[in-house]
């Protein structure tokens, strides 16, 4: 009896679960359905817009400070000092203020190296103070009606400033207080640069979207341009957060501003090459995010934002709640199995053959024929639906969709998100734990 009833808490049990996967996977191809449609439509009333291109033609030349945070970046800096002095634009109607950010290494004497003959180039150096700290340092005595902030990994096209100004003066909006770039990696070698690629060509075009919606969230560090007088008035940059770029864009959605993607403004950033790199970069992107969430709450789901906050903020956290559960998800039906796999091996000594005759495979033509229609036409329709996303990413980059490679989908699709989720997971944990986590 006591076997029994064993038996049936655990029969029980997994039944249970097996209710509670099928209910979250319905919500989540549900939710991705609507914001899918919801995008869908939003590209084809755009799609006039979407066929032309930037404007260059500028007809004044406003003074623009262009800030060039540094901390440790002896390896790059030089090359986005380059990309900097090659700009389409009057050398007498723009600056770069360099902030050496209390670097260790080489990076100051490289610069003063490179800016020794260029009069609108200066250093200023101080202890490490983090980025935000040392964006508002530079705000305090930068000219510029606008700045601009590139990191020092990061290199811009040269007719990427012209197409920003150009963008912000055909809005004509006193409200429109952030012009984002359209980012790209920059020569991807490995396979792991390779999917980052990929998601950012992707992102771009979501972005582009998310403009006409005004609802972008952040603003990335390599390149987006700012008024300055309007950051200024907010009192400048979070200097807590380690997400920045998003806190400032959060709150200029806070205080009714608009922030707007010029699509072809292109600028390219270096991208983690392995693993553990990328780990770092994304577990303070995600943290950064999650506290940005968290401290904008009040955003979420209320109309007097807007599609911002109908739409954007609900997605948001529908993502990471969805996320965090389909990681969990796939720890139930594929890790925890595949360690009994394991275990089952480990009792034969890893013999691969005993433990194949031994397994007995379960297979119902019964199974195939109730299987849940709905559910396999629904992944069509999403699959559908992502592949003429992915397509049309590739056509709004102006990049061809083989150009990293065929395989590089594989990697892309298979384990590039579940990656992405298990990191996304793990910062849940270390923020649940309130632990105090630095920039750098």
């Amino acid at each position: 009896m006591p076997y029994f009833r064993e038996y049936s808490l655990i029969c029980g049990f997994e039944v249970e679960m097996n209710s509670f996967v099928n209910i979250i996977l319905w919500i989540a191809y549900v939710s991705s359905l609507y914001f899918s449609i919801f995008l869908l439509l939003v590209f084809f009333d755009k799609r006039q817009i979407f066929e032309k291109e930037s404007d260059v033609h500028l007809e004044k030349f406003p003074m623009v400070s262009i800030i060039v945070p540094a901390f440790n970046e002896e390896k790059t800096i030089k090359k986005t000092l380059i990309s900097i002095h090659n700009i389409d634009y009057p050398k007498d109607k723009y600056e770069v203020i360099v902030i050496n950010d209390g670097s260790s290494d080489r990076t100051p004497e490289i610069v003063l190296d490179y800016i020794k003959d260029k009069n609108n180039f200066q250093l200023i150096s101080h202890d490490n103070m983090g980025k935000g700290a040392s964006m508002n340092k530079a705000i305090g005595i930068a000219k510029g009606e606008f700045f601009t902030c590139l990191d020092a990994d990061s290199f811009v096209h040269k007719l990427t400033l012209r197409k920003m100004l150009n963008m912000y003066y055909k809005e004509n909006d006193p409200r429109l207080a952030i012009i984002t770039p359209a980012m790209k990696v920059d020569k991807p070698n490995n396979l792991m640069q390779k999917v980052q690629w990929i998601e950012y060509i992707v992102i771009i075009l979501i972005a582009r979207l998310s403009s006409h919606l005004d609802s972008i969230y952040v603003a990335p560090g390599p390149f987006s341009l700012y008024v300055t007088q309007i950051i200024r008035d907010v009192g400048g940059f979070d200097e807590v957060s380690i997400t920045e770029d998003q806190e400032i864009a959060y709150r200029m959605q806070l205080h009714h501003y608009k922030i707007r993607q010029c699509f072809d403004g292109y600028v390219y950033t270096n991208a983690p090459r392995k693993i553990i790199p990328f780990y770092r970069q994304r577990r303070r992107w995600y943290l950064g995010s999650i506290d940005c969430v968290r401290k904008y709450k009040n955003l979420i789901a209320n109309k007097n934002y807007g599609d911002f906050g109908l739409i954007q903020m609900v997605k948001n956290v529908a993502g990471y709640v969805l996320a965090t559960t389909g990681i969990l998800i796939a720890i139930y039906l594929v890790i925890i199995p595949l360690f009994k796999r394991l275990k089952n091996l480990f009792l034969v000594n890893f013999d691969i053959w005993t433990y194949i005759m031994g397994y007995k495979f379960k297979f119902d033509y019964f199974d195939i024929l109730v299987a849940d229609i709905k559910i396999g036409i629904l992944v069509l329709v999403l699959f559908m639906l992502g592949f003429y996303f992915f397509y049309m990413a590739h056509k709004n980059a102006n990049e061809k969709m083989m150009k990293v490679g065929l395989i590089v989908l594989i990697p892309y699709f298979a384990f590039y998100y579940l990656l992405k989720g298990i990191i996304l997971l793990l910062s849940f944990i270390e923020y649940a734990q309130g632990k105090k986590i630095k920039w750098r």
